[in-house]
């Protein structure tokens, strides 16, 4: 994304959470940790974030976190899903046929436990919990890989450690807040592709906008 799209996202984590007064410094190391993300993904990230009960702004790790996700179309139900496709494939194949999974990390599970060992297993629920844990580190693992595709090597997800803590209430540095409060004006002409991936939440974004002007 562009320098400006990474203002207009810094810009609605403001609006949306009055609470936090970041430093000028601080917003501009989350705008350069987010220009390398599409800027429709990142946005429809962090409308994301916005609608859950969080307390806190999301520290920028969290937000590359669940760009990524959002890219990978893979969501909370992404284990759910792939062991629904096991126990079908065990239903279909049996134990001596072993199928073929599209799923990347699927198929990476299923190499690591055994196939055999899958469908033979009479305690399900210990294989699917074990599944579960196998399936959860791949994903992050592919995470992690993607973020550090994007981030050119900066590794993002790295930042949030220790970033998710409020804020002392304080005044900013008092720098660009002009310019960003032409920026919130000008939020609701953001990328169109962002409601493709954050379903229906230009509601969302035009609120936040409201408040941040």
């Amino acid at each position: 994304m562009t320098e400006v799209e990474t203002k207009r996202i810094t810009t609605l984590l403001v609006a949306a959470y009055p609470g936090w007064k970041p430093s000028e410094a601080t917003l501009q190391l989350y705008e350069r940790m987010l220009l390398p993300l599409d800027a429709g993904v990142a946005q429809a990230a962090v409308l994301r974030i916005i609608r859950s009960p969080r307390e806190f702004a999301p520290p920028v790790g969290s937000i590359c976190h669940e760009a990524v996700r959002l890219t990978l179309g893979q969501g909370d139900s992404g284990a759910e899903a792939a062991w629904a496709e096991v126990a079908a494939a065990i239903r279909s194949h049996g134990s001596y046929r072993i199928p073929r999974f599209a799923n990347q990390e699927l198929a990476r599970v299923v190499a690591a436990m055994d196939w055999k060992e899958l469908c033979r297993n009479p305690n399900v629920e210990a294989t699917r919990a074990h599944f579960f844990r196998l399936y959860e580190a791949f994903h992050q693992s592919t995470i992690a890989r993607r973020l550090e595709e994007l981030s050119g090597g900066a590794h993002c997800s790295e930042l949030a450690e220790g970033w998710a803590a409020p804020l002392p209430i304080g005044g900013p540095e008092k720098t660009s807040q002009t310019q960003r409060g032409s920026i919130a004006n000008g939020i609701e002409g953001r990328d169109p592709g962002a409601d493709e991936y954050a379903g229906g939440g230009s509601g969302a974004a035009g609120r936040a906008a409201g408040r941040a002007a």
